[in-house]
This record gives structure tokens, C-alpha cells and sequence, in this order.
């Protein structure tokens, strides 16, 4: 059974600049765990903020992008990496502007240590304490309840740690003395680079971008020399979109790999971290007792909404799973496509239906969401393998739901299995990007729910908005010693504030 005890021992708060800052749930991390944090912004605040992980070398392991609240605040969470090096890891934050530029909000650094035992002799003295100011925040504890006071209806975010394994006087707030300015574009976006088959670049004031998860085409403008910035609503998980140049020229678009300037300091080896790193490995073992891990991530990202379309003709295919190919279905059943065969090639024409003729040259296919204009690899599909087929072919239509590609008509396929070997030249047109991260509650283990034992340095997190107060109950824990709340809020001003508070768990 789990008994706690909590005993008040200090108080302190302090005033930090209306200046970006992030708040951590923790002052250091071990590859492999996980990372929750808050982001406060100058207002106004970016509607999108884009948030690259980075090693220290400069390169950049990851991104994804967070949506800010009405009060300039964003909370993200992320794992790092279970095969990373000792070192200080950066996360830099952007967003985009109403001059679609690109703005710096604020990089910031923080020490993530390889999961091994550390050389005899290689330990340094922990850094000594430096003293906070006062500020307006104000935080109770009666019993298992924390009460917050001071928030004056603003953002806030809350970790509690065990301060005996992660440090007593780390910091967890980082600050930036970057401040952007907007207006801001309410979008998501990603340098990009558009070079053809031959790794000439390829420059264009309409390069057409399909999203098949939308069903929708938006256009970018690349430079000489070949650069563009892709913009996409906002979406959460990760997608793939498809870049065609209306000449028919083979590209290959590629996302551009963003770097800093690399880091030569590395994080101190304290006493705290040698002694961490050594509880860390046995609390992974008792986990693996139980077949569980400290800390899931199971996020599911929300469906995006496809346009609704209307075709001018469609077909069940299952009903003519017989037929050997494609092109025999067109030939006996869906006329409106006239496909020809000549040495083993194939050439085909949709019908133009109101203006009774055919379209000049072949239609744009779209199969299972991708884009092709291959007849040969369309008309050898296996209807047994085919759901649905569908017709376009008004030109009204055509120029508002498949603008600028779909001038010759619109073959719409989708398969029962994802097509195996859609044509290369096609499939190096698409660019898988990443949207925003879907909102994840910090997973508290509740004693009354299982049997696992409640074993992590991270107690609890939390965020809010919109109160002058707030109460947490804190969980139940089966570690005792000493440990930290940190709140961090913004208050009416703009101003951010925080407020520590360390208490005793004691077992009976």
C-alpha cells in the first residue's frame, strides 16, 4: 500500500521578462524518456509554431508543430531518442509570416544524457544555487492538494519531480531574448527544394501540390534555384502531398534539412545525474517485470476532412472482378475512357462529354490519392483488385476541383490494397511532412487502477488558461523523499511568472 506524507519545507517565486521562454517538465533527461513542456510567446502569438529538435552537431533529428491558445501559449511533448549521445539538444522555435517569411521565436537548450554507466573520475561538483526574485504567484499546499494563486486568468503549465533524483535547485524555465513580431499566417510550412530527374533546378511561378488527405490542390512558387516554401492547413499526424509540374517534367521535390551552428560544450556529469542514470536502468527493469514502460505516448491524430466531390459517372468494380485488366473493363463497361493499344502501349482519352469529343490528351489519374498520367500502369490493374472508379470531365468542374492538372479529365481509382508499384516516376513526386502534434493528457498512474508500481522522477503535469486560481490533486506516489512544483504562468500583462514549491513524501 502507498502512504504519502507531505511536508511543507520552501517557498520562492520569480518574475522572468515577457520574452519567449519554455518550460520543462524536468531540468535534465536520459535518452529514451519523454520531454512535456509548455512554450509562452510575446503576443501577439503565432496561431502555428513549428518546434525543430536539433543535436548538438547542428543537425536537425525531428520536428513537428504545436497550435498556440488565445493567452500565447503552447504545450507539446516529445520522446527523445533512444540512441542519443550525451549532449545539449536544442529546440527552435518559428512560425510564419503575413510577409511569408519565416521568423525566429527562440532556440533553446537542454542537457539529454546517453543511457550508460559513467567513467570512474569523471564526475563534477553540481552547480551551486542561484536564489530567485519574488513574484506574484502564491502556492498552498493543505494535505494532497496544491492550490495556485495569482494566474489572473492566464496561461499556466505545472510540473512536480522528485528533487533528490533530478536536483534540487535545477532550473526547468528557459528563456530567449528572441521576441517576433507578426502578423502571423495562420498555416503550416516546410522549406522545400524542387530539382528535375537531371538534379537541375527546376523554377516555376505554379508548381501544383496535391493533398490527397483533403482531396484538395494548392499551389507554391519555386526560385532559381529551385527553393519554395510549402504552406498546408493545419493538420495533425503526418501526411504525404504530391508536387507536379503542369510541363510534365519529372521532379523530385525533397524537404530541405535545416541546421544550427554546431555545439562544442557538453553537459556537466554531476554526482545527480551519475546517480540518476544508475536508479534509471533499475526502475526500466521493474517495468519490464510488469511488461509495461514508465512513460506511452498513444496520440491518434484527428481525421482530416475530405471535399466532397461529385463525379459525372462512377462504377463499382467489384461487380466486373472478372475481367482480366483495366483496359478490357473500359472497353466493355466504361466507354467514356477510349484507351488504345499499340505495341504493347497504351494511350488513352476521356470523353468530353458536354462539348461531345475527346479531351486532346490523356486524363491526370488519381490512385489511392496519387497522381499519374501512366496508361500503361493504369490500364494493367486487376479490376479484382479495384473498389471504385469515377469519371470527371465537366470543364467547370475540372477548373475548380482539380485546378490547372485537370484540363484533360479526371480518372479517380481507389484499390482495396495500396498499389504496390505505383510508377517511380510518379512516386518521386511525393513528400511526406509532418503536422501538428496531436494533444496528449500526462499519463498519471492511479493506484487504484493497477498494480504497476508508481515509480516515475516526473509526478505529475498539467497546463491551463483562463483562471485566477487552480487546484491539482498529486498523485500518489511510491518513491519518497523531496519534491518540486514549479508553476510557471503569464500573467495580465504579458508578463511571466513562476513559482516553486518543495515538499516531503514520506512513508509510514
Amino acid at each position: 500500500m502507498r502512504y504519502v506524507f507531505f511536508l511543507f519545507l520552501l517557498l520562492v517565486a520569480a518574475a522572468l521578462p515577457a520574452q519567449s521562454a519554455l518550460h520543462l517538465d524536468r531540468p535534465f533527461h536520459i535518452a529514451g524518456e519523454v520531454t512535456w513542456f509548455s512554450v509562452y510567446l510575446p503576443q501577439p502569438a503565432p496561431p502555428k509554431v513549428r518546434v525543430g529538435i536539433y543535436a548538438p552537431d547542428g543537425s536537425e533529428i525531428d520536428y513537428f508543430f504545436l497550435a498556440t491558445d488565445a493567452a500565447g501559449r503552447a504545450a507539446g511533448h516529445y520522446r527523445w531518442p533512444f540512441a542519443l549521445k550525451t549532449g545539449y539538444y536544442r529546440l527552435a522555435l518559428s512560425a510564419r509570416t503575413g510577409a511569408a517569411t519565416t521568423a525566429d521565436l527562440g532556440t533553446f537548450q537542454h542537457p539529454v544524457y546517453e543511457n550508460k554507466r559513467p567513467e570512474a573520475g569523471a564526475l563534477v561538483a553540481d552547480p551551486a544555487p542561484v536564489p530567485p526574485t519574488a513574484g506574484a504567484l502564491k502556492l498552498t499546499l493543505a494535505g494532497n492538494r496544491v492550490t495556485i494563486d495569482g494566474l489572473e486568468n492566464g496561461a499556466y503549465s505545472v510540473s512536480v519531480f522528485n528533487a533528490d533524483l533530478l536536483g534540487t535547485n535545477a532550473a526547468t524555465v528557459v528563456e530567449s531574448t528572441t521576441q517576433g513580431s507578426g502578423p502571423w499566417r495562420d498555416t503550416l510550412f516546410y522549406p522545400a527544394r524542387a530539382l528535375t530527374a537531371a538534379a537541375e533546378p527546376f523554377q516555376t511561378n505554379l508548381l501544383p501540390v496535391f493533398d490527397p488527405a483533403r482531396f484538395a490542390f494548392g499551389f507554391a512558387k519555386t526560385e532559381a534555384n529551385g527553393d519554395f516554401s510549402l504552406e498546408l492547413p493545419g493538420f495533425e499526424g503526418q501526411k504525404t502531398v504530391q508536387a507536379r509540374a503542369l510541363e510534365g517534367i519529372d521532379l523530385r521535390p525533397s524537404l530541405l534539412t535545416l541546421r544550427l551552428p554546431a555545439l562544442t560544450q557538453a553537459p556537466p556529469l554531476t554526482q545527480t545525474v551519475a546517480t540518476y542514470l544508475d536508479l534509471y536502468r533499475r526502475r526500466q527493469k521493474i517495468y519490464q517485470l510488469f511488461a509495461t514502460v514508465e512513460t506511452e505516448l498513444e496520440a491518434s491524430p484527428a481525421a482530416e476532412k475530405r471535399k466532397s466531390l461529385k463525379p459525372n459517372r462512377d462504377f463499382a468494380v467489384q461487380d466486373y472482378k472478372a475481367f482480366p485488366d483495366m483496359y478490357t473493363f473500359f472497353k466493355e463497361v466504361a466507354g467514356e475512357l477510349r484507351v488504345r493499344l499499340k505495341k504493347e502501349q497504351y494511350s488513352a482519352q476521356l470523353y468530353n462529354a458536354p462539348n461531345q469529343r475527346f479531351f486532346a490528351e490523356n486524363p491526370l489519374y488519381i490512385v489511392d490519392g496519387k497522381l499519374t498520367r501512366d496508361d500503361n500502369y493504369v490500364n494493367r490493374l486487376s479490376p479484382a483488385e479495384v473498389s471504385y472508379l469515377a469519371f470527371y470531365y465537366v470543364g467547370a468542374e475540372l477548373r475548380r476541383d482539380f485546378p490547372a492538372l485537370g484540363n484533360n479529365g479526371v480518372v479517380q481509382i481507389e484499390t482495396l490494397r495500396p498499389a504496390q508499384k505505383f510508377p517511380a516516376a510518379d512516386a518521386d513526386d511525393l513528400l511526406t511532412v509532418k503536422g501538428l502534434q496531436p494533444s496528449l493528457d500526462f499519463p498519471v498512474r492511479r493506484p487504484a487502477e493497477d498494480d504497476v508500481p508508481a515509480l516515475s522522477p516526473l509526478l505529475y503535469w498539467t497546463t491551463g488558461s483562463g483562471t485566477a486560481s487552480a487546484t491539482f490533486e498529486l498523485p500518489a506516489t511510491d518513491d519518497y523523499g523531496n519534491y518540486r512544483v514549479v508553476v510557471v504562468a503569464r500573467s495580465a500583462t504579458g508578463q511571466l511568472v513562476s513559482a516553486s514549491h518543495l515538499y516531503e513524501v514520506m512513508v509510514k
